[in-house]
């Protein structure tokens, strides 16, 4: 079965990119205690400090589904620092790139 994945990409204009930072891990730590969300990370744009994407392993389609029926509860804070939120789309994984030769997971 192919790997779940979630990618969101948000643009926080003027917040502080540090109050999203630990905004947003306060509302993907609600994901992990919830069950089904696994390892992610939060990207930085390099050329525009306001632009961030955060991708997300889960384990399944449904782990994903249960959260975005709950999330809500979970995301004042954040929606107060970006009123527009994020925008969200989820992704199945088909291939796995590593260097030739090296172990993959």
């Amino acid at each position: 079965m192919a790997d779940t994945w979630t990618m969101s990409d948000w643009s926080i204009g003027d917040a502080d990119p540090e109050a999203f930072l630990a905004a947003f891990r306060r509302f993907a730590d609600a994901a992990t205690a919830r069950g089904g969300a696994r390892e992610g990370m939060i990207l930085q744009d390099a050329h525009d400090p306001a632009h961030f994407v955060v991708v997300r392993r889960w384990e399944s389609g449904e782990a994903v589904a249960a959260w975005a029926g709950e999330q809500a509860r979970h995301s004042g804070e954040l929606m107060e620092l970006v009123p527009a939120g994020g925008s969200a789309t989820v992704f199945l994984e088909v291939a796995e790139l590593a260097p030739e030769g090296a172990a993959t997971v």
